[in-house]
């Protein structure tokens, strides 16, 4: 790969010293270039021309001369120019571009020195990710958010990720500042969509399985940073026969103090009340509520009898350090839309609120809390 030896003509061009694609010792086939600040488009900063030059002898100090030009109107209909390109000189072509985009990009926009000299394979391979995000404003525009989202999702899937590191290293502070909020921007609307298109969806393992996926969503509740160390995930309780174990959905942890936090997982459709009244203006807690906190107390109540045993195992078989004390407890469970009247919703409030160590949040609440983070990050009241 040749190297760029660049010449300054003005405050606004400098020229690149001929690279050659073709050559023998009489006669080679160039491309001259120049990068220019281009006023209306500064994504476009390269021009040039591909010319075909002859010198007399083959001795190094002999000049090269271009080839006499064929003016473009003096052509008659039925002819016409033909200029073949092999692979190789194609290949060749579009990499010297490539770097010499490399070079204007990674300098932010701007010419290089007078007498510079680039090894334009570096600045090919990291043009390939820098005109990506060379500025991310007109990359937004004209993919959206969420085809901005799909591109970063594409490039970290590569092989080499080093490439996109190093691209991002490029950037100033506000560029990168820009696409980690866009990036969030595009992740929360995916998890936004996902509640539009499925708020009568009854199926638990679909819960289950989208809130796995995007276990940040949790944070939103429980107000600290937590992971989740399993899905599903044994908490004790089996007998000699390997009988009568207990499971929970998630067990989460907190970034900070290693403690645990189980989750039980229902669905939007799960009912909060019985469908009669109480009493008057009273209505009970439904069963499946009623044995949803049951079942996440059994929970707790079997991993505190048996959590040193698992807190061994677990660091032993995954690294991971957990702790115990009186673990909070999460139920998501059913929507708001079914509390119809004050009176459902009282009686739904009232019953929460007396709940100790347990929260219970429904669906529509939890993906309220989202929609709430993406307004922020869009700076939307």
């Amino acid at each position: 790969m040749p190297k760029a030896r660049i010449t300054k003509t003005s405050a606004d061009s400098a020229e690149v010293e001929p690279i050659e694609l073709r050559s023998s010792p009489t006669t080679r086939l160039v491309i001259k270039a120049q990068i220019v600040n281009n006023k209306v488009d500064n994504r476009k900063p390269i021009k040039g021309s591909l010319l075909w030059q002859r010198r007399k002898n083959s001795q190094k100090d002999e000049p090269w001369e271009d080839e006499k030009h064929l003016k473009l109107t003096t052509m008659t209909a039925g002819t016409g120019i033909k200029l073949d390109l092999d692979t190789e000189e194609i290949y060749l072509l579009t990499q010297i571009v490539r770097g010499l985009y490399g070079v204007y990009w990674k300098n932010k926009n701007q010419l290089p020195k007078d007498g510079e000299e680039f090894e334009l394979a570096d600045f090919a391979k990291a043009a390939r990710f820098i005109d990506a995000f060379g500025n991310v404003a007109e990359l937004l525009q004209i993919a959206g958010e969420d085809g901005f989202v799909s591109l970063i999702q594409l490039l970290t899937k590569q092989e080499n990720t080093s490439k996109v590191i190093a691209a991002l290293a490029g950037l100033n502070l506000s560029d990168l500042r820009e696409i980690n909020a866009l990036a969030g921007i595009g992740l929360l609307k995916q998890v936004l969509e996902i509640w539009q298109n499925n708020t009568s969806n009854a199926d638990e393992k679909f819960w289950q399985l989208k809130l796995s996926e995007f276990s940040f969503v949790l944070s939103q509740v429980f107000s600290t940073p937590v992971i989740m160390i399993g899905k599903d995930a044994h908490v004790g309780g089996k007998n000699v026969n390997n009988m009568g174990g207990k499971q929970t959905d998630f067990l989460l942890k907190n970034v900070v103090t290693d403690h645990v936090l189980l989750v039980e997982i229902k669905t939007p459709m799960t009912e909060l009340l019985e469908k009669t009244r109480y009493r008057q203006n009273v209505f009970a807690p439904s069963r499946e509520l009623c044995g949803s906190l049951t079942q996440i107390a059994s929970q707790k109540l079997t991993l505190s009898k048996e959590f040193n045993a698992l807190r061994t195992e677990t660091l032993d078989t995954t690294d991971q350090e957990i702790r115990f004390a009186e673990p909070r407890c999460l139920v998501i469970i059913g929507n708001t839309i079914q509390l119809d009247t004050q009176a459902k919703r009282d009686s739904f409030e009232l019953f929460r609120r007396g709940l100790r160590y347990t929260d219970v949040i429904t669906f529509d609440e939890l993906f309220g809390k989202v929609d709430a983070l993406l307004n922020l990050l869009r700076g939307e009241p």
